[in-house]
């Protein structure tokens, strides 16, 4: 299919106002990848965070893989059916680490080069012994869902490229996994200007399941609320059909019901220091997760099993002084009625669910 490059130029982009000598320190850039394997037996997140300004700020780093534990050796093996391995690296932000165009930052042990629909990630953490690296091809039609919506103090952007055609190699403790064409792969952006702590939290997720007849179905669902989630924004979720937008639920038309544990658990926790923090904070964690969509153009039914959860936590100058970012994985199943037919399909989700 034809990409439109000039929209994944601008969605790609960096943001913050390099040349400003009063560039507020409270923006932010953010570049985030997701893969998975055709079974899902490896789940990858890694994100890049360019947070203030050269001088003044941090290039944050958080990697993390969930693998079947049958993939590793046995002396890794536990009773668990997935693992979770990850790093958090937060690096001193020096001038001429990054270039804008084309983009490239350039770091210890973190490579992120975009050019076009081409784009090279690598990152290694060789004390965990954790190290992935990939090409990227853009697939998907690109979108560019917001600019400047009002979020905290300040707003968010958000832009999506929910298909790359990728193909490099993945270490984990020493054993080496190919990444290849067969492999799912999503991107997203993004980029604005609030500070963490503030009153802000948002629920959203990325799933990518095969239907009965074999074509590939990709959700990308979004809400912003408030920490509690008593206050909820407008919700939307884009349905992607063989890396083409096909329908846009939004607002009211758009159902989500999360399932909590009813037990108290310690999830695993990056970056260490703030593990060790809150190494006896337990919490409920998501066990489930129901959307139901429905409006005169269609329906569409997501059920989903969780089955990993680790929290990331980020400090802030607020009164609680920290912010709890879940990153859950699971599975799904996925039955859509569009244009008179209906899809059922199942597959694997990403999601995350910030306090």
């Amino acid at each position: 299919m034809t990409i439109d490059e000039h929209l994944l130029a601008q969605i790609e982009a960096l943001r913050i106002p390099l040349d400003d000598p009063t560039l507020d320190l409270s923006w932010k850039d953010w570049y985030h990848f997701l893969l998975w394997d055709q079974e899902g037996k490896i789940r990858i997140l890694v994100n890049l965070t360019l947070a203030g300004r050269p001088g003044e700020g941090e290039v944050q780093v958080s990697f993390l893989v969930n693998i079947k534990s049958d993939l590793l050796p046995v002396e890794y093996q536990t009773d668990a059916p997935m693992l979770t391995f990850g790093t958090a690296l937060s690096l001193e932000w020096t001038p001429g680490m990054v270039c804008k165009h084309p983009l490239r930052l350039l770091g210890n042990n973190v490579v992120l080069e975009i050019d076009g629909k081409y784009s090279f990630l690598e990152v290694q953490d060789e004390r965990i012994q954790l190290a992935i690296r990939f090409l990227g091809e853009a697939q998907a039609t690109p979108l560019l869902v917001t600019e400047d919506s009002p979020f905290g103090s300040g707003f968010i952007g958000w832009g999506l490229v929910p298909g790359l055609q990728v193909a490099g190699d993945l270490s984990v403790s020493g054993l080496n996994f190919v990444v290849d064409h067969n492999w799912f792969s999503y991107h997203d952006r993004n980029f604005g200007r609030f500070r963490w702590g503030e009153d802000i939290g948002w629920e959203w997720f990325v799933a990518f399941a095969t239907s009965d007849d074999c074509r590939q179905i990709t959700l990308a669902l979004d809400q912003r609320t408030n920490k509690d989630h008593s206050l909820k924004g407008l919700p939307y979720v884009f349905v992607y059909i063989n890396h083409q937008l096909t329908k846009i639920f939004i607002g009211s038309s758009l159902h989500i019901h999360w399932e909590w544990s009813e037990a108290l658990v310690r999830p695993v926790r990056l970056p260490g220091i703030m593990a060790s923090l809150f190494s006896d904070r337990t919490i409920q964690v998501p066990q489930a997760l129901q959307v139901e969509a429905s409006d005169p153009e269609g329906t569409l039914l997501v059920n989903v099993k969780f089955e990993t959860i680790a929290e990331l936590i980020i400090p802030d100058n607020q009164e609680r002084q920290y912010t709890f970012i879940q990153e859950v994985t699971g599975t799904v199943e996925v039955r859509f009625f569009h244009q008179g037919e209906v899809l059922h399909a199942k597959g694997i989700l990403y999601g995350e669910y910030v306090l």
